[in-house]
């Protein structure tokens, strides 16, 4: 019978070696993995820091582009009952897997609530109209807005019904300074 040779890593010294797994930048964005801090190069996490942040320049047009997008597919979702929402699925699926690793945290939920009202809703599209506004809205704002603005937008999107919106309501508006009711 045919032996399989050994194919374990080995040091120079012959000690079979020890073959550490790197936790990728979402899982640790602090560098902390399994409450103790690790430990690298000084030069390594620099040239990350410099690359993320070229990236998330880069990702402001990125994102501007999906939002456009969507309310293209979105316009024609509405105008006629041929079209599908999967598009627009796919995109705001695309905004909440990145969005927050390059700054963008708040346009990331707000995507996400987008999926989720797809995944309940019937094939309305009115049902997620402020969802896109909203999105469009901070998708204009550099910087993001954070703290208790980004917790007020998403508890109003949070608490708005999944039926369209009388025509007495106002519309969800945001900038820097509140959100109007």
């Amino acid at each position: 019978m045919h032996q399989k040779p050994d194919v374990t890593p080995r040091t120079p010294t012959g000690v079979p070696g020890e073959i550490v797994p790197v936790p990728s930048i979402a899982e640790t964005k602090g560098l902390i993995a399994d409450g103790a801090p690790m430990r690298m190069d000084p030069r390594v996490l620099s040239r990350i820091n410099d690359v993320v942040s070229v990236l998330e320049k880069d990702y402001t047009q990125v994102l501007h582009n999906h939002v456009s997008d969507m309310v293209k597919h979105h316009a024609v979702w509405h105008a006629g009952p041929v079209c599908s929402r999967e598009p627009i699925q796919e995109i705001a699926h695309d905004i909440r897997g990145v969005a927050a690793t390059f700054g963008r945290p708040l346009a990331g939920q707000i995507a996400n609530r987008i999926c989720a009202k797809l995944n309940r809703s019937s094939n309305n599209a009115a049902t997620i109209d402020e969802h896109l506004d909203a999105l469009t809205q901070v998708a204009n704002l550099t910087p993001e807005p954070d703290g208790d603005f980004a917790k007020l937008v998403l508890k109003r999107l949070d608490d708005l019904a999944d039926d369209t919106p009388s025509q007495s309501e106002d519309p969800l508006i945001i900038d820097n300074r509140d959100v109007v009711p």
